[in-house]
């Protein structure tokens, strides 16, 4: 039994860097932080850049009273239930399957193509460094070498290693080019409301096209300018308080930009 004056739902995760905007760099996390703020759950964001902590070992993961949970998408289906809230009620069973598949293409595949390139990919050395910055010595001198050779051998086994790296680039610019042909001109991945699909879609495009640097995968989503629209739609109504430190770069919806669009719950969480 948990009590709504005194427990509070604690989200850990990995830090930000890299130019991304957001608490964190990291996709899931950022999927599962944007799913809190868009169910109006209150929350505490703690940075844990040591994933083994964790339940599963993996980042993120929520403490809320006594239940420890990893798997963002694990946590969202038991908030779900805990809470009484659906954001896909308005969904038709067709969109709903359409939604699963984006879901798979985004954490099964193009993840993948995303973690090949932060890590192994053009300006990997640089974006290795800064994380490890982070950590107290002597973690911060053996991180670099450790995760680039935990990241070797993981994408190897899964099969997108064993690939050159321009084709692993021309599969994450396809699976961009799918992404931006179904969003279309809607204002949200499945029509004029957000939906549950929009938190994984943004976890990965959030930390996708904000990253700094000349990293061809990563320029050519910042370079798809109905993703970009999105995504700025999205960190209006959602995060407003990185405007401030990050500038739109197109105009945004003066819907989406009011503090009338967002619940109470959200301005709270970011004030």
């Amino acid at each position: 039994m948990t009590n709504s004056t005194t427990d509070k739902l604690r989200l850990f995760a990995f830090g930000s860097g890299w130019g991304v905007p957001f608490n964190t760099a990291a996709p899931f996390p950022l999927k599962l932080d944007t799913w809190l703020r868009m169910a109006q759950i209150p929350f505490e964001f703690v940075i844990a850049n040591d994933p083994s902590k964790g339940p599963k070992g993996k980042s993120p993961w929520i403490e809320y009273a006594t239940l420890r949970m990893g798997d963002s998408s694990l946590i969202i289906e038991h908030l779900k239930e805990r809470f009484g809230i659906d954001l896909d009620a308005h969904l038709d069973p067709q969109q709903r399957a359409l939604a699963l598949s984006v879901q798979r293409m985004l954490e099964e595949h193009f993840h993948q193509c995303f973690e090949h390139q932060l890590f192994l990919g053009r300006g990997a050395g640089k974006r290795l460094q800064e994380f490890a910055a982070t950590m107290p010595i002597p973690l911060r001198w053996l991180v670099p070498t450790v995760l680039k050779r935990t990241f070797t051998k993981q994408l190897h086994a899964r099969g997108m290693g064993r690939h050159a790296e321009e084709v692993i680039i021309a599969q994450g610019k396809a699976d961009l080019d799918a992404l931006s042909e179904l969003l279309g001109e809607q204002a949200y991945f499945l029509g004029d409301r957000p939906s549950s699909i929009d938190a994984c879609v943004f976890g990965f495009l959030g930390v996708t096209l904000y990253v700094a640097g000349d990293n061809q995968l990563y320029q050519y989503a910042a370079s798809i300018e109905n993703l970009m629209r999105y995504c700025e739609r999205m960190r209006a109504r959602y995060y407003p308080e990185t405007l401030s430190t990050l500038a739109p770069r197109f105009p945004i919806d003066s819907e989406a930009a009011s503090p009338d669009a967002r619940p109470a719950s959200i301005r709270a969480v970011v004030a």
